[in-house]
């Protein structure tokens, strides 16, 4: 009987042990998400925003100018850059 008394014990402390690791994956995330985002010169959600929708705008401008456009590619891509150059001052 003691052993089912102590296998309780061990799920428990396993339970715990879990659970700790999994509570510390958001801030784990978070503060890379952080480190990376000042490393770039990025602090703010608007920032983040900027830069994402800026990098978006020059893959589809890389895209156009691959598929024979000009016009359209040059202008999302001037647009990219724009987005991305006040995302990091």
């Amino acid at each position: 009987m003691e052993e089912t008394a102590d296998s309780g014990g061990v799920l428990q402390w396993l339970g715990e042990v879990v659970g700790g690791f999994l509570a510390g994956i958001p801030p784990a995330i978070g503060n890379f998400f952080t480190g990376i985002g000042e490393g770039a010169g990025v602090y703010g959600f608007l920032d983040w925003t900027a830069l994402i929708l800026g990098l978006a705008l020059l893959l589809s401008a890389v895209k156009g100018l691959k598929g024979g456009s000009i016009v359209g590619p040059i202008l999302r891509g001037a647009i990219g850059v724009a987005l991305m150059g006040w995302a990091v001052s």
